[in-house]
């Protein structure tokens, strides 16, 4: 019986509002209709970032204290918001031989959280096949989303919770941390502008977001970063991790925006970390990505984000693909084909 592993990336599921971005439920129910009734054995791989929690607020704030009761609060607003798609995922895992596993990323760590891992499980109806983890691999293929090789999104795995006046809060990192305290205002006063990729493009053709952004990014400079010892006193989660940034500065100068100038690197130091492979995937930097070393027998590629975003062309914004990747195996568990596809 062949074998099939479908996995996508950056959804960003939120709860309708200004700050979320997914708007195209029919195309995402249609593409989980589709390999649905994929004949043999087939396992869904959510590429982290399915859900938007990191941009979602809580009862109309903004905190980056975050306990499992606001990620639970969080979730059922997502789950309300999009019950056609739990439906859809829900009748996926009803195939026999169909799994479903979530990879964690930056926008969704709040699913390391057990009430929130038990509660996604009742929801889609089988406890023993929905797992979770910061990656999927077996002997041919590793999937992650890709926090985890970016300096300001790379959360502490052996330490993924910290206890804060007798709480425990999820331990965010510095990129999670800059986002729901000071970047957040950019989504919230150029809502549009903000899914236009890559990112240095949309400074390039609204300079008055560029100039806001300047604003936040200095202001967060000073008080986020060099005074962040006396602004963040008593604040375990707004502590800064200086040796990341000193390792991104040594790996990428000051570039911050243009994520393509990323990718090679990030690639490099997950084969690193995770040597042997044939196939190593990606998401996280909302651009679509393959590259074949036929010298090191094993290719890289990065799937593109399901939620709303535009490139610009002539001065007119153009709706961004949706891409997937598909993993084949033959009936002895080999590795037969590995496809970067876009799905319309």
């Amino acid at each position: 019986m062949l074998k099939n592993i479908f996995t996508i990336s950056d959804i960003e599921l939120g709860k309708g509002d200004i700050f979320d971005d997914f708007k195209d439920e029919n195309s995402l129910i249609s593409f989980l209709k589709k390999i649905t009734y994929k004949s043999g054995k087939n396992t869904l791989v959510l590429n982290g970032d399915t859900f938007d929690f990191l941009k979602m607020p809580y009862q109309n704030k903004f905190t980056h204290h975050i306990t499992e009761e606001i990620s639970l609060w969080k979730l059922e607003q997502i789950l309300a918001t999009y019950p056609k798609i739990f439906q859809q995922l829900s009748e996926f895992l009803n195939r026999k031989n169909n799994k479903i596993h979530f990879n964690i990323g930056n926008h969704d760590f709040d699913l390391l959280w057990p009430a929130v891992q038990k509660r996604l499980k009742q929801v889609l109806g089988e406890n023993n096949k929905v797992t979770f983890d910061h990656n999927y691999q077996d002997n041919f293929v590793y999937i992650e989303h890709g926090n985890q090789v970016d300096y300001f999104y790379k959360m502490d795995i052996e330490k993924p919770f910290l206890i804060h006046k007798g709480t425990p809060l999820l331990n965010l990192p510095l990129g999670s941390v800059a986002v729901i305290k000071y970047f957040i205002e950019l989504k919230r006063h150029f809502p549009m502008e903000e899914t236009i990729y890559p990112r240095h493009t949309a400074f390039e053709h609204f300079p008055e977001f560029k100039r806001m952004k300047q604003k936040i990014a200095f202001n967060f400079a000073i008080k986020g970063l060099l005074f962040n010892f006396i602004t963040s006193l008593g604040d375990p989660i707004s502590s800064v991790p200086y040796l990341n940034l000193i390792k991104h500065m040594f790996a990428h100068g000051l570039e911050l925006h243009d994520e393509s100038k990323f990718i090679r690197k990030r690639f490099k130091n997950l084969v690193k970390l995770h040597p042997g492979k044939q196939a190593y995937i990606m998401g996280h930097v909302h651009l679509t990505h393959h590259d074949i070393h036929p010298t090191e027998n094993h290719s890289h590629i990065v799937t593109d984000t399901w939620r709303e975003e535009f490139n610009i062309r002539n001065g007119k914004r153009i709706p961004k693909a949706k891409t997937y990747a598909h993993i084949i195996y033959d009936d002895d568990n080999k590795l037969k084909k590995i496809d970067l596809l876009t799905y319309s």
